[in-house]
Protein backbone atom coordinates (compact mmCIF):
# COMPACT_ATOMS: atom_id res chain seq x y z
CA UNK A 1 0.00 0.00 0.00
CA UNK A 2 1.30 3.46 -0.87
CA UNK A 3 2.45 6.12 2.02
CA UNK A 4 1.14 8.81 0.97
CA UNK A 5 -2.08 10.29 1.33
CA UNK A 6 -3.33 11.79 -2.10
CA UNK A 7 -6.62 14.00 -2.63
CA UNK A 8 -8.63 15.24 -5.98
CA UNK A 9 -12.42 16.51 -7.13
CA UNK A 10 -13.38 13.20 -8.51
CA UNK A 11 -16.15 14.71 -10.55
CA UNK A 12 -16.10 16.65 -13.78
CA UNK A 13 -15.07 20.18 -14.48
CA UNK A 14 -18.34 22.83 -14.38
CA UNK A 15 -21.12 23.08 -12.53
CA UNK A 16 -23.62 20.17 -11.00
CA UNK A 17 -25.84 18.78 -8.17
CA UNK A 18 -23.39 17.23 -6.11
CA UNK A 19 -19.23 18.15 -6.33
CA UNK A 20 -16.71 14.83 -4.62
CA UNK A 21 -13.43 15.28 -3.50
CA UNK A 22 -11.68 11.74 -2.71
CA UNK A 23 -8.85 11.59 -0.59
CA UNK A 24 -7.09 7.68 -0.43
CA UNK A 25 -3.55 6.68 1.84
CA UNK A 26 -3.31 6.13 5.55
CA UNK A 27 -4.02 9.71 6.83
CA UNK A 28 -7.09 10.24 5.18
CA UNK A 29 -9.07 10.17 8.11
CA UNK A 30 -6.72 12.09 9.86
CA UNK A 31 -6.93 15.25 7.72
CA UNK A 32 -10.56 14.92 6.93
CA UNK A 33 -11.57 15.35 10.43
CA UNK A 34 -9.27 18.19 10.73
CA UNK A 35 -11.86 19.87 8.05
CA UNK A 36 -14.99 18.52 8.57
CA UNK A 37 -17.38 19.72 11.53
CA UNK A 38 -18.15 15.88 12.65
CA UNK A 39 -15.91 13.25 13.92
CA UNK A 40 -15.71 10.52 11.11
CA UNK A 41 -14.46 6.80 12.50
CA UNK A 42 -17.16 4.30 10.99
CA UNK A 43 -16.52 2.56 8.00
CA UNK A 44 -19.19 3.47 5.31
CA UNK A 45 -21.15 5.50 7.32
CA UNK A 46 -22.49 9.06 5.65
CA UNK A 47 -21.89 11.94 8.24
CA UNK A 48 -23.94 15.67 7.93
CA UNK A 49 -21.72 18.42 8.88
CA UNK A 50 -19.70 20.87 7.61
CA UNK A 51 -16.31 21.41 5.60
CA UNK A 52 -14.23 24.28 6.99
CA UNK A 53 -11.24 26.19 5.98
CA UNK A 54 -9.53 28.75 8.29
CA UNK A 55 -11.99 28.45 10.52
CA UNK A 56 -14.50 29.30 8.42
CA UNK A 57 -17.31 27.18 6.81
CA UNK A 58 -17.13 26.29 3.59
CA UNK A 59 -19.75 23.99 2.46
CA UNK A 60 -22.25 21.88 4.41
CA UNK A 61 -21.85 18.51 3.06
CA UNK A 62 -21.93 14.66 3.53
CA UNK A 63 -19.23 12.69 4.30
CA UNK A 64 -18.09 9.03 4.17
CA UNK A 65 -15.01 7.28 5.46
CA UNK A 66 -14.05 4.05 3.87
CA UNK A 67 -11.79 1.98 6.26
CA UNK A 68 -8.79 -0.29 3.68
CA UNK A 69 -8.97 -2.52 2.34
CA UNK A 70 -12.72 -2.24 1.50
CA UNK A 71 -12.28 0.81 -0.71
CA UNK A 72 -12.09 1.77 -4.31
CA UNK A 73 -8.54 1.89 -3.88
CA UNK A 74 -7.60 -0.89 -0.92
CA UNK A 75 -7.05 2.23 1.28
CA UNK A 76 -8.22 4.20 3.49
CA UNK A 77 -10.69 6.76 1.75
CA UNK A 78 -12.85 9.57 2.89
CA UNK A 79 -15.39 11.48 -0.04
CA UNK A 80 -16.88 14.32 0.17
CA UNK A 81 -20.21 14.84 -1.09
CA UNK A 82 -20.23 19.04 -1.50
CA UNK A 83 -22.56 21.33 -3.57
CA UNK A 84 -21.15 20.88 -7.38
CA UNK A 85 -19.93 24.53 -7.78
CA UNK A 86 -16.35 24.36 -9.30
CA UNK A 87 -15.40 27.47 -6.73
CA UNK A 88 -16.95 25.50 -3.49
CA UNK A 89 -15.24 22.03 -4.68
CA UNK A 90 -11.84 24.19 -5.24
CA UNK A 91 -11.96 25.47 -1.86
CA UNK A 92 -12.83 21.84 -0.23
CA UNK A 93 -9.53 20.67 -2.18
CA UNK A 94 -7.71 23.56 -0.71
CA UNK A 95 -8.59 22.96 2.69
CA UNK A 96 -7.58 19.26 1.98
CA UNK A 97 -3.96 19.88 0.88
CA UNK A 98 -3.59 22.32 3.37
CA UNK A 99 -4.03 19.82 5.76
CA UNK A 100 -1.55 17.36 4.48
CA UNK A 101 -2.42 15.58 1.57
CA UNK A 102 -0.67 15.84 -1.86
CA UNK A 103 -2.61 15.95 -5.32
CA UNK A 104 -3.47 13.06 -7.09
CA UNK A 105 -1.98 12.40 -10.55
CA UNK A 106 -4.16 11.33 -13.06
CA UNK A 107 -5.91 7.71 -12.55
CA UNK A 108 -4.30 7.72 -9.23
CA UNK A 109 -7.10 6.15 -7.76
CA UNK A 110 -7.75 3.96 -10.04
CA UNK A 111 -4.22 2.68 -10.36
CA UNK A 112 -3.98 2.27 -6.43
CA UNK A 113 -6.50 0.44 -7.04
CA UNK A 114 -4.83 -2.54 -8.77
CA UNK A 115 -1.68 -1.73 -6.83
CA UNK A 116 -3.55 -2.71 -3.61
CA UNK A 117 -4.97 -5.86 -5.95
CA UNK A 118 -8.08 -4.37 -5.66
CA UNK A 119 -8.72 -4.31 -9.50
CA UNK A 120 -6.45 -6.02 -12.09
CA UNK A 121 -4.82 -3.94 -15.09
CA UNK A 122 -8.02 -5.25 -17.35
CA UNK A 123 -10.18 -4.04 -15.29
CA UNK A 124 -8.65 -0.85 -14.43
CA UNK A 125 -8.45 -0.06 -18.19
CA UNK A 126 -12.40 -1.07 -18.00
CA UNK A 127 -13.40 1.93 -15.80
CA UNK A 128 -11.83 4.61 -18.42
CA UNK A 129 -13.62 2.71 -21.27
CA UNK A 130 -16.87 2.91 -19.39
CA UNK A 131 -16.18 6.98 -18.86
CA UNK A 132 -15.53 7.37 -22.36
CA UNK A 133 -18.10 4.82 -23.68
CA UNK A 134 -20.13 6.96 -26.66
CA UNK A 135 -22.89 3.89 -26.80
CA UNK A 136 -24.58 1.73 -24.60
CA UNK A 137 -23.31 -1.62 -26.22
CA UNK A 138 -19.68 0.23 -25.80
CA UNK A 139 -20.61 0.76 -21.75
CA UNK A 140 -22.21 -2.88 -21.56
CA UNK A 141 -18.92 -4.57 -23.01
CA UNK A 142 -16.94 -2.49 -20.77
CA UNK A 143 -19.10 -2.90 -17.42
CA UNK A 144 -18.66 -6.89 -18.75
CA UNK A 145 -14.64 -6.29 -18.60
CA UNK A 146 -14.55 -4.45 -15.12
CA UNK A 147 -16.65 -7.61 -13.50
CA UNK A 148 -13.49 -9.42 -14.73
CA UNK A 149 -14.82 -11.47 -17.58
CA UNK A 150 -12.03 -11.15 -20.09
CA UNK A 151 -9.58 -11.08 -16.62
CA UNK A 152 -10.92 -14.99 -15.90
CA UNK A 153 -10.58 -16.25 -19.40
CA UNK A 154 -6.76 -15.06 -19.50
CA UNK A 155 -6.42 -16.89 -16.20
CA UNK A 156 -7.95 -19.62 -17.78
CA UNK A 157 -5.61 -19.91 -20.76
CA UNK A 158 -2.60 -19.05 -18.70
CA UNK A 159 -3.47 -21.16 -16.35
CA UNK A 160 -3.71 -24.53 -19.11
CA UNK A 161 -0.08 -23.33 -20.30
CA UNK A 162 1.61 -22.92 -16.85
CA UNK A 163 0.62 -26.44 -16.45
CA UNK A 164 1.98 -27.81 -19.57
CA UNK A 165 4.94 -25.82 -18.45
CA UNK A 166 5.21 -26.98 -15.15
CA UNK A 167 4.80 -30.87 -16.44
CA UNK A 168 7.51 -30.77 -19.58
CA UNK A 169 9.77 -28.86 -16.15
CA UNK A 170 9.09 -32.11 -14.20
CA UNK A 171 10.06 -34.22 -16.55
CA UNK A 172 12.99 -32.50 -17.33
CA UNK A 173 14.17 -31.96 -13.28
CA UNK A 174 13.23 -35.52 -12.63
CA UNK A 175 13.39 -38.11 -15.64
CA UNK A 176 13.16 -41.31 -13.94
CA UNK A 177 9.64 -39.94 -11.45
CA UNK A 178 7.33 -38.21 -14.20
CA UNK A 179 5.97 -39.81 -17.21
CA UNK A 180 6.08 -37.68 -20.13
CA UNK A 181 3.71 -36.36 -21.79
CA UNK A 182 2.99 -38.51 -25.01
CA UNK A 183 3.87 -36.06 -28.32
CA UNK A 184 0.49 -36.56 -29.85
CA UNK A 185 -1.20 -35.59 -26.39
CA UNK A 186 0.78 -32.78 -25.81
CA UNK A 187 0.07 -31.13 -29.18
CA UNK A 188 -3.56 -31.24 -28.76
CA UNK A 189 -2.95 -29.55 -25.20
CA UNK A 190 -0.89 -26.87 -27.18
CA UNK A 191 -3.35 -26.76 -29.68
CA UNK A 192 -6.16 -26.09 -27.35
CA UNK A 193 -4.32 -23.36 -26.13
CA UNK A 194 -3.40 -21.50 -29.26
CA UNK A 195 -7.44 -22.29 -30.44
CA UNK A 196 -8.32 -20.35 -27.34
CA UNK A 197 -6.11 -17.65 -28.11
CA UNK A 198 -7.52 -17.28 -31.63
CA UNK A 199 -11.08 -17.49 -30.50
CA UNK A 200 -10.65 -13.89 -28.02
CA UNK A 201 -8.29 -12.72 -31.19
CA UNK A 202 -11.61 -13.37 -33.84
CA UNK A 203 -13.54 -11.03 -31.43
CA UNK A 204 -11.03 -7.90 -31.57
CA UNK A 205 -12.80 -6.86 -34.85
CA UNK A 206 -16.12 -6.41 -33.20
CA UNK A 207 -15.16 -5.28 -29.89
CA UNK A 208 -12.90 -2.79 -31.50
CA UNK A 209 -16.06 -1.43 -33.48
CA UNK A 210 -18.11 -1.49 -30.69
CA UNK A 211 -16.19 0.75 -28.48
CA UNK A 212 -14.83 3.08 -31.73
CA UNK A 213 -17.13 3.09 -33.80
CA UNK A 214 -17.58 1.72 -37.62
CA UNK A 215 -15.51 3.31 -40.02
CA UNK A 216 -18.00 4.10 -42.58
CA UNK A 217 -16.29 5.93 -46.24
CA UNK A 218 -18.37 8.06 -47.99
CA UNK A 219 -17.47 7.21 -52.03
CA UNK A 220 -18.10 7.77 -55.19
CA UNK A 221 -17.91 10.23 -58.59
CA UNK A 222 -18.16 14.01 -58.34
CA UNK A 223 -21.33 15.38 -57.97
CA UNK A 224 -23.06 11.97 -57.31
CA UNK A 225 -24.45 13.85 -53.89
CA UNK A 226 -22.13 12.13 -51.31
CA UNK A 227 -21.77 15.28 -49.54
CA UNK A 228 -25.85 16.06 -49.12
CA UNK A 229 -26.07 12.08 -48.08
CA UNK A 230 -23.67 13.05 -45.33
CA UNK A 231 -26.04 15.77 -44.26
CA UNK A 232 -28.95 14.11 -44.57
CA UNK A 233 -27.62 11.02 -42.28
CA UNK A 234 -26.45 13.80 -39.46
CA UNK A 235 -29.66 15.82 -39.36
CA UNK A 236 -27.49 18.65 -39.84
CA UNK A 237 -25.13 20.81 -42.43
CA UNK A 238 -21.89 19.20 -41.91
CA UNK A 239 -20.32 19.32 -45.36
CA UNK A 240 -20.29 22.38 -47.97
CA UNK A 241 -22.89 20.98 -50.81
CA UNK A 242 -22.38 22.99 -54.41
CA UNK A 243 -23.21 22.09 -57.80
CA UNK A 244 -19.27 22.23 -58.80
CA UNK A 245 -17.33 19.48 -58.91
CA UNK A 246 -14.06 18.75 -56.79
CA UNK A 247 -15.91 20.83 -53.91
CA UNK A 248 -14.64 17.90 -51.87
CA UNK A 249 -10.79 18.02 -51.86
CA UNK A 250 -10.04 16.44 -48.32
CA UNK A 251 -11.53 13.65 -46.41
CA UNK A 252 -14.31 15.09 -43.71
CA UNK A 253 -15.07 12.71 -40.65
CA UNK A 254 -18.29 13.01 -38.43
CA UNK A 255 -19.16 10.83 -35.50
CA UNK A 256 -23.15 10.04 -35.27
CA UNK A 257 -25.20 8.14 -33.23
CA UNK A 258 -27.00 5.64 -35.78
CA UNK A 259 -29.73 3.56 -33.59
CA UNK A 260 -27.24 3.19 -30.57
CA UNK A 261 -24.23 2.21 -33.01
CA UNK A 262 -21.14 4.97 -33.08
CA UNK A 263 -20.75 5.60 -36.65
CA UNK A 264 -17.66 7.33 -37.77
CA UNK A 265 -18.68 8.57 -41.53
CA UNK A 266 -15.42 9.75 -43.84
CA UNK A 267 -17.31 12.18 -46.50
CA UNK A 268 -14.74 11.77 -49.20
CA UNK A 269 -13.17 13.97 -52.46
CA UNK A 270 -15.15 12.60 -55.67
CA UNK A 271 -12.72 9.97 -57.21
CA UNK A 272 -11.92 11.17 -60.98
CA UNK A 273 -8.96 12.13 -62.76
CA UNK A 274 -7.87 15.59 -62.12
CA UNK A 275 -4.63 17.79 -63.12
CA UNK A 276 -5.19 19.84 -59.78
CA UNK A 277 -2.77 18.90 -57.29
CA UNK A 278 -5.19 19.89 -54.30
CA UNK A 279 -8.02 17.79 -55.64
CA UNK A 280 -5.66 14.65 -56.31
CA UNK A 281 -4.04 14.57 -53.02
CA UNK A 282 -8.01 14.69 -51.67
CA UNK A 283 -8.56 11.74 -53.89
CA UNK A 284 -5.60 9.73 -53.09
CA UNK A 285 -6.95 9.82 -48.84
CA UNK A 286 -10.02 8.83 -50.35
CA UNK A 287 -8.78 5.86 -51.81
CA UNK A 288 -6.95 5.43 -48.52
CA UNK A 289 -10.16 6.03 -46.64
CA UNK A 290 -11.71 2.94 -48.55
CA UNK A 291 -8.49 0.31 -47.77
CA UNK A 292 -9.16 1.99 -43.60
CA UNK A 293 -12.47 1.48 -43.62
CA UNK A 294 -14.93 -1.08 -42.00
CA UNK A 295 -17.82 -0.78 -44.13
CA UNK A 296 -18.22 0.96 -47.58
CA UNK A 297 -20.41 3.29 -48.67
CA UNK A 298 -20.40 3.52 -52.44
CA UNK A 299 -23.10 6.38 -54.07
CA UNK A 300 -24.38 6.21 -57.52
CA UNK A 301 -26.18 8.81 -59.48
CA UNK A 302 -29.83 7.71 -59.99
CA UNK A 303 -30.66 10.61 -63.08
CA UNK A 304 -27.61 8.85 -65.33
CA UNK A 305 -26.16 5.66 -66.51
CA UNK A 306 -22.84 4.69 -65.09
CA UNK A 307 -19.88 6.49 -66.46
CA UNK A 308 -16.33 4.24 -66.64
CA UNK A 309 -15.59 6.42 -63.71
CA UNK A 310 -18.19 4.83 -61.77
CA UNK A 311 -16.91 1.81 -62.89
CA UNK A 312 -13.46 2.27 -61.45
CA UNK A 313 -14.60 2.73 -58.42
CA UNK A 314 -16.71 -0.19 -58.12
CA UNK A 315 -13.29 -2.11 -59.04
CA UNK A 316 -11.70 -0.13 -55.77
CA UNK A 317 -14.31 -1.31 -53.59
CA UNK A 318 -15.39 -5.06 -54.98
CA UNK A 319 -12.83 -6.52 -51.87
CA UNK A 320 -14.87 -4.69 -49.21
CA UNK A 321 -17.92 -5.19 -47.60
CA UNK A 322 -19.97 -2.42 -49.41
CA UNK A 323 -23.48 -0.48 -49.29
CA UNK A 324 -24.26 0.92 -52.78
CA UNK A 325 -26.60 3.94 -52.66
CA UNK A 326 -28.56 4.92 -55.49
CA UNK A 327 -28.94 8.62 -54.66
CA UNK A 328 -31.46 11.01 -56.78
CA UNK A 329 -33.93 8.25 -56.99
CA UNK A 330 -36.86 10.65 -56.19
CA UNK A 331 -36.11 11.65 -60.22
CA UNK A 332 -36.56 9.42 -63.11
CA UNK A 333 -34.25 6.46 -62.25
CA UNK A 334 -31.73 5.51 -65.47
CA UNK A 335 -29.31 3.55 -63.69
CA UNK A 336 -28.76 -0.22 -63.55
CA UNK A 337 -26.67 -0.73 -60.67
CA UNK A 338 -24.01 -3.43 -60.43
CA UNK A 339 -24.45 -6.92 -58.61
CA UNK A 340 -23.77 -5.82 -55.06
CA UNK A 341 -25.30 -7.86 -52.07
CA UNK A 342 -27.40 -4.48 -50.34
CA UNK A 343 -28.54 -1.72 -53.18
CA UNK A 344 -30.44 1.21 -51.63
CA UNK A 345 -32.00 3.46 -53.28
CA UNK A 346 -31.90 6.81 -51.07
CA UNK A 347 -33.00 10.49 -51.91
CA UNK A 348 -30.31 13.12 -50.11
CA UNK A 349 -33.35 15.98 -50.32
CA UNK A 350 -36.80 13.81 -49.20
CA UNK A 351 -34.82 11.22 -46.85
CA UNK A 352 -35.95 8.61 -48.70
CA UNK A 353 -34.45 4.84 -48.11
CA UNK A 354 -32.52 6.22 -44.54
CA UNK A 355 -34.01 4.44 -42.37
CA UNK A 356 -32.99 1.02 -44.68
CA UNK A 357 -29.82 2.32 -44.74
CA UNK A 358 -29.44 3.04 -41.05
CA UNK A 359 -30.93 -0.98 -40.64
CA UNK A 360 -27.90 -2.26 -42.49
CA UNK A 361 -24.95 -0.29 -40.83
CA UNK A 362 -26.70 -1.64 -37.43
CA UNK A 363 -27.01 -4.51 -38.67
CA UNK A 364 -23.24 -4.75 -39.68
CA UNK A 365 -22.44 -3.17 -36.38
CA UNK A 366 -23.52 -5.91 -34.38
CA UNK A 367 -22.76 -8.55 -36.12
CA UNK A 368 -21.05 -9.98 -32.86
CA UNK A 369 -24.70 -9.18 -31.34
CA UNK A 370 -23.13 -9.17 -27.98
CA UNK A 371 -23.40 -12.88 -28.14
CA UNK A 372 -19.54 -13.99 -26.76
CA UNK A 373 -19.16 -12.94 -22.52
CA UNK A 374 -15.74 -12.07 -23.59
CA UNK A 375 -14.56 -8.89 -25.82
CA UNK A 376 -11.07 -7.97 -26.96
CA UNK A 377 -11.48 -4.11 -27.36
CA UNK A 378 -8.55 -2.53 -26.56
CA UNK A 379 -5.32 -2.74 -28.62
CA UNK A 380 -2.75 -3.29 -26.12
CA UNK A 381 -4.65 -6.50 -25.56
CA UNK A 382 -5.17 -7.64 -29.00
CA UNK A 383 -1.36 -7.00 -29.55
CA UNK A 384 -0.48 -9.19 -26.68
CA UNK A 385 -2.50 -11.41 -27.91
CA UNK A 386 -0.97 -11.92 -30.85
CA UNK A 387 2.20 -11.69 -29.41
CA UNK A 388 1.05 -14.62 -27.16
CA UNK A 389 -0.51 -16.66 -30.46
CA UNK A 390 2.95 -16.84 -32.15
CA UNK A 391 4.77 -17.91 -29.24
CA UNK A 392 2.03 -20.94 -28.87
CA UNK A 393 2.16 -21.94 -32.11
CA UNK A 394 6.05 -21.80 -32.25
CA UNK A 395 5.96 -24.17 -29.71
CA UNK A 396 3.41 -26.19 -31.50
CA UNK A 397 5.87 -26.16 -34.27
CA UNK A 398 9.25 -27.66 -32.03
CA UNK A 399 6.98 -30.27 -30.59
CA UNK A 400 6.14 -31.31 -34.41
CA UNK A 401 9.78 -31.36 -35.16
CA UNK A 402 10.48 -33.35 -31.75
CA UNK A 403 12.95 -30.25 -30.38
CA UNK A 404 14.21 -30.58 -27.20
CA UNK A 405 11.75 -29.45 -24.31
CA UNK A 406 13.69 -26.48 -23.39
CA UNK A 407 13.12 -25.24 -26.74
CA UNK A 408 9.17 -26.16 -25.88
CA UNK A 409 9.79 -24.12 -22.53
CA UNK A 410 11.10 -21.38 -23.89
CA UNK A 411 7.99 -20.85 -26.51
CA UNK A 412 5.50 -21.50 -23.44
CA UNK A 413 6.87 -19.05 -21.20
CA UNK A 414 6.80 -16.57 -23.46
CA UNK A 415 3.33 -16.88 -24.35
CA UNK A 416 2.91 -16.86 -20.41
CA UNK A 417 4.25 -13.60 -20.16
CA UNK A 418 2.31 -12.04 -23.00
CA UNK A 419 -1.08 -13.57 -21.23
CA UNK A 420 -0.01 -11.59 -18.12
CA UNK A 421 0.27 -8.10 -19.63
CA UNK A 422 -3.04 -8.05 -20.03
CA UNK A 423 -4.19 -8.52 -16.80
CA UNK A 424 -0.91 -7.04 -15.16
CA UNK A 425 0.43 -10.03 -13.58
CA UNK A 426 3.92 -9.53 -15.66
CA UNK A 427 3.75 -5.86 -17.18
CA UNK A 428 6.10 -3.02 -17.11
CA UNK A 429 6.14 -0.08 -15.05
CA UNK A 430 6.19 1.69 -17.99
CA UNK A 431 3.38 -0.01 -19.37
CA UNK A 432 1.21 0.57 -16.56
CA UNK A 433 2.64 4.23 -16.34
CA UNK A 434 1.00 4.84 -20.07
CA UNK A 435 -2.33 3.39 -19.36
CA UNK A 436 -3.04 5.63 -16.15
CA UNK A 437 -1.30 8.82 -17.60
CA UNK A 438 -4.78 8.74 -20.06
CA UNK A 439 -6.54 8.80 -17.30
CA UNK A 440 -8.40 12.26 -15.86
CA UNK A 441 -7.45 13.39 -12.52
CA UNK A 442 -9.77 12.14 -9.86
CA UNK A 443 -10.27 8.81 -11.02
Amino acid sequence: MSRSTVAAIATPHGTGGIGIIRISGPNSLEIANKVFSKLLGKSHAMVLGNVIKNNKIIDNALACYFKAPKSYTGEDVVEFYCHGGMVVCKMVLEAVILNGAAIAAPGEFTRRAFLNGRIDLAQAEAVGDIINAKTENAVKVAANQLSGSLSKKISEIRSKTVDITAHLLATIDFPEEIEPIPGSELKDMVNGVAGEISGLLLTADDGRIIMDGLNAAIVGSPNVGKSSLLNAICGQDRAIVTDIEGTTRDVLDVQVNIRGCKVNLLDTAGIRESDDIIEKHGIRRSIDSIKSADIVLLVLDASRELNETDKEIIRLVEDKETICLVNKSDLPVKIIPPGFKDVVYVSALTGKGLDELFSLISERFSKGELTSEVMITNERHKNSLVYAQSCISSAFEAISQNQPPDIVLGDLELCIAALGEIDGMTVSDEIIDNIFSNFCVGK
